[in-house]
């Protein structure tokens, strides 16, 4: 394994990795970079471009055996919101170790979001428990992060699912061509079908 691909392993189960390919000259990998930041950072709002397919259920063993994958638990609770935005906490991580999340969504076309995501203590993640929003069951799931061809897929295994999961990729560019390796099994892309959201999944799972 080459130095660029340890520094893909090592970073693979970030929750928002990017990776800057040498596809092109050093200018115009400059400003593929300043594009990702613009668009993560937002102008004037952080931006999230995601898309979202359907797979059949993947092979656990082939995607644990890959280098540049990292297995994550993720708990995730909805929150009570009063002004319509998607509002959840997180905590996510293996083994006992865990980091926490508060993350707000507000949604501006099918595929872009604004979100802002801040990073909580423990202490302040189980206040925040103290206001979920009731109506909605907590998520749990297995997820698969994997670094592939320079594009960052994070595939979502469900308790409740045996034969599907999720995959989600973040995007610079809405139109970015997706290369998925040939072991990733494509239903059908479902970035608008509200059924397949979280906060749906949530309202229907027991």
């Amino acid at each position: 394994m080459d130095m660029d691909d340890k520094l893909i392993a090592a970073w693979t189960g970030h929750p928002h990795l990017r990776v800057i390919d040498n596809a092109t000259d050093f200018e115009d990998k400059m400003k593929r970079l300043l594009a990702e930041i613009s668009s993560f950072l937002g102008e004037p709002e952080p931006l999230e471009i995601e898309r979202k397919y359907l797979i059949e259920y993947p092979d656990i063993a082939w995607l644990e055996n890959q280098p540049t994958c990292r297995r994550i638990e993720i708990i995730q609770t909805y929150l009570k919101s009063e002004d319509g935005s998607e509002v959840r906490v997180r905590q996510r991580g293996m083994d006992g170790n865990y980091v926490y999340y508060r993350t707000t969504k507000r949604r501006i076309s099918g595929l872009k979001r604004v979100e802002v995501e801040r990073r909580l203590s423990r202490d302040e993640y189980l206040t925040a428990l103290m206001d979920a929003d009731t109506s909605r069951h907590q998520i749990r799931k297995t997820r698969y992060c994997l670094t592939w061809q320079s594009q960052y897929f994070e595939i979502d295994v469900y308790p409740f699912w045996q034969d599907r999961a999720i995959v989600e990729l973040e995007l610079g560019d809405e139109n970015a061509e997706i290369h998925f390796p040939k072991q990733l099994k494509v239903i059908r892309e479902v970035t608008e079908e509200e059924a397949y959201k979280n906060a749906s999944l949530a309202m229907n799972v027991q």
